[in-house]
């Protein structure tokens, strides 16, 4: 690819802030030549020409870092360290979808609209509770159980925590398996979904910007950043690293002793992190959701701190 090319593969694991360049420049022409060519289905072809300019690029560097960590000891690293680059990847990638998808929504004429993100809007209407959908299906598997989450917690019948959160993480739970699924069978694959949704929270932001509705996407970037996003979107990153390191270690066919036994304890952790992020995001939204407004940060707030802590003190090689 040009931009690896250009950037060198070796620069972008050593700063991963670089993939948020590249998957901007890539998402920016994704949407532009679906809708140049496949202007009927751009929506949904945009999000795949993503994919598929991103997923050799990931395997790539996937690959390259889980090779030279099997060179070593397994005393010499801690999981953090292993893994940190990787997982400011996944997510640079995460952002840098949003960021095109809303500089594109923004940008385009009124008339490209409707075929360049018609998915998305389905999606986003079902989010906004607008009446004005298309078919009124979310296409979105977390965009869908979010919608229709505000209404089954608001049900008298269901209007408690415990029910709440359960209803969110029985549909975020299938999101994460579709993830981990993805990854196990297509290596970096789990970016489809995880750039399927990134383009509808971008066309969101895009959305509330034109017509000045400041105080809802400024409220959603409180919650991605400080609410249950960091959780939800670090559960998915955790799901879609584990399968893909257990199918690059199932195809690499031969691999030393010591590494076989560090990456099976690594996928072990990664699943178990996944599974805890998810079931502590449900919580997280569902008492959102119920109006507990000063909770739902605060519990925010106390796992991007542990994040952060953990990152500091494991997140170095050890020498």
């Amino acid at each position: 690819m040009v931009l690896e090319s250009l950037i060198g593969e070796r620069n972008i694991r050593k700063n991963p802030l670089l993939m948020l360049v590249i998957t901007f420049v890539i998402s920016i022409g994704s949407i532009l030549i679906a809708q140049l060519v496949f202007p009927a289905h751009a929506s949904v072809l945009s999000v795949a020409f993503i994919t598929i300019g991103l997923v050799p690029l990931v395997h790539n560097i996937l690959a390259k870092e889980e090779y030279q960590e099997a060179l070593q000891r397994k005393s010499s690293t801690t999981f953090f360290a292993r893994h940190f680059n990787l997982i400011m990847i996944y997510i640079w990638i995460f952002v840098g979808i949003i960021l095109a998808f809303s500089v594109m929504y923004i940008a385009m004429p009124t008339e490209m609209k409707q075929t360049s993100f018609d998915e998305q809007m389905n999606a986003f209407c079902q989010i906004s509770g607008a009446d004005s959908c298309s078919g009124g299906v979310a296409n979105s598997i977390s965009g869908k159980a979010t919608s229709i989450a505000f209404n089954e917690c608001k049900n008298p019948s269901t209007k408690n925590v415990a029910s709440c959160s359960f209803f969110i993480l029985e549909n975020n739970f299938k999101v994460l398996v579709a993830i981990l699924l993805f990854s196990l069978l297509y290596g970096a694959g789990a970016i489809f979904i995880i750039a399927w949704n990134a383009s509808i929270i971008g066309m969101f932001f895009g959305e509330m910007i034109l017509v000045g509705a400041h105080g809802k996407w400024f409220g959603l970037l409180q919650g991605m950043l400080i609410g249950h996003g960091p959780p939800e979107l670090l559960s998915y990153v955790f799901g879609a690293l584990a399968g893909a390191i257990l199918s690059a270690m199932v195809s690499k066919g031969q691999f030393l002793r010591h590494e076989f036994s560090t990456i099976l304890k690594d996928v072990a952790f990664l699943t178990f992190l996944a599974v805890f992020s998810i079931i502590y995001a449900a919580v997280v939204e569902g008492v959102g959701i119920l109006g507990f407004g000063d909770i739902y940060y605060l519990l925010g707030f106390i796992y991007v701190l542990a994040i952060i802590l953990m990152v500091f003190f494991y997140g170095k090689r050890v020498r």
